[in-house]
């Protein structure tokens, strides 16, 4: 097929949703299909002095990728929507199947009598967003409705907004196995004579960064490794943490990150009860699928991860992680004392999650599901 993929996300971009848009095209490609995606450009959002947006994301350049103009000028989002609409009108003999994360981009492939693939991240936040959600969801083109958990599509059964239930697919994200190449990092213990604990991600509210800093204080023989953040983020908790051991490393390509992953010894999830997304406008705690719980789990290395139903879905406690009540600091540093302490139980978690990630969460994997039957 000849897929256009349509999203909401700057390439190159930090946010995780540029990089699930590129990882699944690349997916969808692999399967032999002809893809297009389309991304916004602006010169003021997007990541500066890339030279190449593939090789950014670690991806072998196998889909087009058109970028067109998003201006930041107040109306920019519908400049941005007339210029996706004018695509689809002129190459419309060229598309099979439009595969979409934007939901107004879906919903005009829909009236323009596309078959449309919408994957949902979230609820409706305005009436207008209502609106366009209940139109796209009875059209005759949806021809699936892609969600990212059952925490999500229960969320949406609670609306009463549900398509038929044929059309509905709930396929949590994914992530690339870590190949042998890049499994060489420190030797346990760390370089610096300490094992290493680390989380890679945002520093939004609700990512759990205080119950990393509390931890950092209070087990002084480890270290703590901070991959990612804002370099505001980053200058407040460096103001706020006491402590070396405590050591925020800033932002790394996503190419970058699967080496970064093999100099730890432990990895933390410490979400919160409620989770803000990267606008900041929502909760996302009751149906998030985090990229960074399937790129721990490809790592191959333990996780600790806060117990959230959710979260639940994937992680089994004690099975392919050890679970903690997102609060309970005194929870966070038993478990980390107890896996530094037990190399046995380091290695059976990370095995098991890491098999679990090859059986059902690889990128090409969720490709396949979601376009099962299409």
């Amino acid at each position: 097929m000849n897929i256009l993929y349509l999203s909401l996300s700057y390439v190159p971009s930090r946010r995780a949703s540029s990089i699930q848009v590129m990882r699944m095209c690349q997916a969808l490609a692999a399967l032999g299909h002809q893809v297009t995606l389309i991304t916004k450009h602006s010169d003021v959002s997007q990541e500066p002095s890339v030279t190449d947006d593939f090789a950014f994301y670690g991806i072998v350049p196998t889909f087009d990728l058109i970028k067109l103009t998003r201006p930041k000028a107040r109306g920019g989002g519908i400049i941005y929507n007339i210029a996706q609409q004018r695509w689809l009108h002129q190459h419309r003999a060229e598309i099979d199947l439009v595969y979409s994360r934007d939901l107004v981009g879906a919903w005009l492939a829909a009236q323009l009598h596309y078959p449309v693939i919408f994957e949902a991240h979230g609820l409706p936040s305005t009436r207008l967003n209502y609106w366009l959600h209940h139109r796209l969801f009875r059209s005759p083109f949806l021809k699936r409705l892609v969600v990212i958990s059952e925490g999500l599509k229960q969320e949406f059964a609670n609306l009463n907004m549900l398509p038929v239930p044929g059309k509905i697919v709930v396929a949590h994200d994914a992530s690339d196995y870590v190949p042998a190449s890049v499994e060489a990092g420190n030797s346990t213990p760390g370089s610096n004579g300490s094992y290493h604990v680390g989380y890679v991600g945002h520093l939004y509210a609700g990512r759990g960064i205080e119950i990393i800093s509390e931890l950092a204080g209070r087990l002084g023989d480890y270290q703590f490794d901070v991959v990612g953040g804002t370099e505001p983020d980053i200058q407040h908790w460096r103001q706020v943490s006491s402590g070396s051991n405590l050591v925020f490393h800033g932002f790394l390509p996503p190419a970058k990150l699967a080496q970064q992953f093999q100099k730890m010894d432990v990895l933390l999830m410490p979400y919160q009860r409620k989770v803000q997304g990267a606008t900041g406008q929502s909760d996302t705690s009751r149906w998030m699928s985090p990229m960074k719980m399937f790129e721990y789990m490809a790592s191959g290395k333990p996780i600790i991860s806060s117990d959230l139903p959710v979260l639940r879905e994937v992680l089994t406690h004690e099975r392919n992680a050890l679970l903690v009540a997102p609060d309970d600091v005194e929870g966070w540093v038993t478990a980390v004392t107890r896996l530094i302490s037990d190399p046995d139980l380091r290695q059976r978690l990370g095995q098991t999650a890491q098999q679990d990630l090859l059986d059902r969460y690889t990128w090409d994997a969720r490709a396949r599901k979601v376009l099962d039957g299409i």
